[in-house]
Parts: structure tokens; sequence; C-alpha cells
């Protein structure tokens, strides 16, 4: 008999303890789906907070890039003030008027565009391009140098070489010291500017 209760009491014992761990483990589980339910909830809060804001900026972004945007603006802004120096360039190059140097311009005939290229004795390119018709704002110093350097001031070799596909449609708009003269391209092909156009300079070191 003492052994059958000593066996109850045991069974009864380890029941109790039994259920008192199961509730424990009921409320730690419940302990950590709380806390895994409050991360979850501040790790959601802190991705929507993310995501509006980045979606703010984006709409800030596309203000940019809209049309008539800041963009656009500084876009046309950018071109129209590389116009005006690009025109306010052409004018110096233009408006100089240096009598004691040496140089020439290109005027090209008809309705198409012409290329030509330009080199030193190393066959190096110095200049090369085509040529819109009509009077070329470039400016080739073969004596001397410009009084103002611009983008269309270019100084070549005296005895540069020059070649195009279109001589008959190239005439030479020449500067010499003390005088003016127009002169056709006499050949497709220039091995030496100074002799081949008879340029007229004063010491054959060009400076």
């Amino acid at each position: 008999m003492r052994i059958t209760r000593l066996l109850l009491y045991l069974a009864i014992i380890l029941s109790v303890i039994s259920i008192i761990m199961s509730i424990g483990s009921e409320i730690r589980y419940s302990k950590f789906q709380n806390y895994m339910e409050s991360l979850f909830n501040r790790q959601n809060t802190k991705v929507n907070d993310s995501i509006s804001q980045l979606n703010t900026k984006i709409e800030e972004m596309n203000k940019y890039f809209e049309p008539n945007g800041i963009v656009e603006k500084f876009i046309n802004y950018k071109s129209n003030l590389e116009k005006h120096l690009n025109d306010l360039e052409k004018l110096l190059t233009i408006a100089q008027e240096d009598k004691n140097v040496g140089y020439f311009q290109l005027y090209i005939i008809g309705s198409r565009e012409v290329w030509i290229g330009i080199k030193d004795k190393s066959d190096k390119y110095v200049f090369q391009g085509m040529l819109k018709p009509g009077l070329s704002p470039y400016k080739f110093y073969f004596f001397k140098d410009p009084s103002i350097r611009t983008s269309y001031t270019i100084n070549i070799p005296y005895d540069a070489k020059m070649q195009t596909a279109n001589p008959n449609n190239i005439y030479f708009l020449i500067q010499e010291p003390g005088q003016r003269r127009l002169k056709q391209m006499p050949a497709a092909k220039l091995e030496n500017i100074s002799e081949d156009l008879n340029l007229y300079i004063p010491t054959i070191r060009g400076k």
C-alpha cells in the first residue's frame, strides 16, 4: 500500500511539475511571440518610413527632370551661354586687324561641306575638319602669333602640308605683312604651303 501511495504521490508531483513547466513554456512562448511581433512592427515602421522618404526624394527629383524643370533650364542656359561665347570668339577673331602677321582664311564655294587636313612635317595633324560653304571663321597663322588667341586662331608651321578632295572649291584669303590677296587652292595636296602658295615670310623661321 505504501508503495502504491508513494507512486501515486510521485505521479501527482510529476503531473504538477509538468503542468507548471507547460505553463512556463507557454508564458515564454507568448513573451517571445510578443517580442517578435514588436520587433517586426518596429522594422516594418522603419522600412515604411524609408520607402516614404525615398518616394519623396523621387518626387523631388522628378521635378528636376520634368518639362521646363531645373535640368532643362540648366541645359538651355548652358547651351545658350556656349553659343554666345562661341559667337563672341568668332567676333574677336574676325575683329583682329593684325597687319604685320601672316595668316590665311578659307572660303568654300558650292553647297556642300569640304574636308581639309593640315599636317606638320612629321605628318601629325595640326587641324582637320569639315568646313561649311562660305568664309570659314578659322584663321591659320603661319607667321607670328595672333594678338588675341581664340579657339579659331590656329598656329601652323610655315612649311605645313595641306590636303583636300575638293581643291576647286577652296580659296585662300591670305593676309601677309603689308598685303592681302586671294588665291585658289592649286592642287589637292600641298607639300609645303609656303612654296605652293608663294607665301611672303620676312624671316623663314616664322617668328
